[in-house]
């Protein structure tokens, strides 16, 4: 539960939003305060249920107390996980509550830090979260791009696809699928084509990024 040593360029920061909910307002204005001195967005929500109506398009994270009334921050926590959201989560607990805090952890959360949170320590987990909800995002955007470019070729030519990335001839490829060289070749023109490849040295990298990126994903 160590912060990265990862630094947020100015820009990026920019482009951050970092969602805090409790149910005391006085430690919303507060942590507000201190966060937007730091030159962060800052969002407060007074409930779990009014951030869960809330949109997580922006990159950031979410600084989520443990015990809150109507809705805990555990229960926020399990319906993000129910619905898919993968915003981070930085919980903070009070003494009572460090045990269900480490089981938040377990479950995905980034870390717990105990009320009051040391301010650095709190600067440090926030742009150490911020940093890896960019790069998951970046991940994600790019596996999809490559996603999208691949199912935009039947499935016939992901075939071939796959055997000219191996490096086989067209004749080959055309024994090996039960079809002609013509054939073969008027696929390959067509992968080429939509995949924004020249040959089968490019479409090899393609499907290796392809692959290598879902892996990376969450």
């Amino acid at each position: 539960m160590t912060a990265e040593n990862t630094k947020i360029s100015p820009e990026a920061k920019g482009r951050c939003t970092i969602r805090l909910v409790d149910d005391d307002p006085s430690v919303l204005r507060a942590l507000r305060a201190f966060l937007t001195m730091d030159d962060w967005q800052v969002e407060c929500y007074a409930s779990g249920k009014d951030f869960l109506a809330s949109s997580l398009e922006a990159p950031g994270c979410l600084v989520l107390d443990v015990r809150m009334p109507g809705m805990t921050g555990i229960e926020v926590q399990e319906e993000m996980i129910r619905r898919g959201d993968r915003l981070p989560i930085i919980f903070l607990s009070a003494h009572g509550d460090i045990e269900l805090a480490v089981d938040a952890v377990k479950r995905g959360a980034r870390t717990f830090l105990v009320k009051p949170p040391k301010p650095g320590k709190l600067l440090s987990e926030i742009e150490s979260a911020c940093y890896a909800d960019i790069e998951r995002r970046k991940i994600e955007a790019y596996s999809e791009s490559l996603e999208r470019l691949w199912n935009t070729l039947t499935a016939s030519e992901q075939e071939v696809a796959r055997l000219v990335a191996k490096g086989l001839s067209n004749s080959t490829i055309g024994s090996i699928l039960n079809i002609s060289e013509r054939t073969v070749r008027s696929h390959k023109e067509e992968i080429y084509s939509k995949l924004d490849v020249a040959n089968a040295v490019e479409t090899a990298d393609f499907i290796r990024d392809m692959e290598a990126s879902a892996e990376k994903r969450p």
